[in-house]
């Protein structure tokens, strides 16, 4: 990480209507069309010059240093920036908004210790795509971005991916697609109810994956992000916070350049065309 870079990492040890297509999945279900336009709420009031910003997740979020390639990003275009990381493995936004749990205690003194502009929440993958979400993902959400509003800051959720090779539910097998539709809904339901901002980045995968199958964006476990997923996620936040492309960014972290540049312009075309 170069000098200046103003990123600091607590790790705990210890929106739009659905477009769907006329084709099926299999079990009689249309599913969403991921290559299908939506108009992506933008940031109210704008990024000011140096914005202070909070991930807030578990593994997902940690995976490949994302919070890091995101300020590389932010930096390398020119941008300002002052991100914090607060993420622990497993954890959920029922925990975090618990001030019983050790990590729930530590982002509501972290919230309430000074102004955010942007608290980025992600939630574990098995309560995002939970078709009871009103019970498990919901009620935690609207606590948390209540707690975020009345220190004057936004929150945005950060939808994260499906399962590589989908998942076996009881008999029947689920495929990304699916799961994905499953997890995109309940994003989209809780940031319209709230009117918060929607880091799409789990159909940005969608998109890659159909677009360029070549390009790997799950690490060896097929659920976690390999680096090209990772950087399209970070690519994503850029575009929908910044309200800028990521196109023409000279921070590639590891990846071949005529990668990046595709991943640049999937992050592009999903929030800013």
């Amino acid at each position: 990480m170069r000098k200046g870079k103003q990123i600091i990492v607590f790790l705990l040890m210890g929106l739009a209507a659905l477009a769907v297509v006329s084709c099926s999945s299999g079990n009689g279900e249309e599913l969403m069309n991921f290559h299908a336009e939506i108009e992506w709420k933008i940031p109210d009031p704008a990024l000011g010059e140096r914005p202070r910003i909070l991930f807030v997740g578990n593994s997902h979020t940690f995976y490949n240093n994302f919070s890091g390639m995101f300020v590389n990003i932010v930096e390398a275009k020119g941008k300002k920036s002052s991100v914090y990381e607060l993420s622990q493995g497993y954890y959920t936004l029922k925990k975090f908004s618990d001030l019983e749990d050790k990590g729930g205690a530590l982002l509501d003194k972290t919230l309430n210790k000074q102004a955010w502009d942007i608290v980025v929440l992600q939630e574990n993958s098995q309560e995002a795509l939970s078709e009871t979400a009103d019970e498990d993902m919901f009620p935690y959400a609207r606590i948390l971005d209540e707690k975020i509003r009345a220190r004057g800051g936004q929150t945005a959720f950060f939808m994260t991916w499906a399962p590589r090779d989908g998942l076996k539910d009881g008999i029947k097998k689920r495929s990304r697609e699916e799961l994905q539709q499953i997890m995109a809904a309940n994003y989209m339901e809780i940031a319209d109810e709230l009117g918060s901002l929607l880091i799409p980045a789990g159909i940005g995968f969608m998109r890659c994956a159909e677009l360029y199958p070549e390009i790997e964006l799950w690490d060896n476990d097929r659920r976690h992000p390999s680096p090209e997923g990772s950087y399209l996620a970070a690519c994503t936040a850029y575009a929908l916070l910044y309200q800028e492309s990521p196109e023409n960014c000279s921070y590639t972290a590891t990846l071949e350049k005529d990668i990046a540049i595709k991943l640049q312009e999937i992050a592009a075309d999903l929030i800013l065309k």
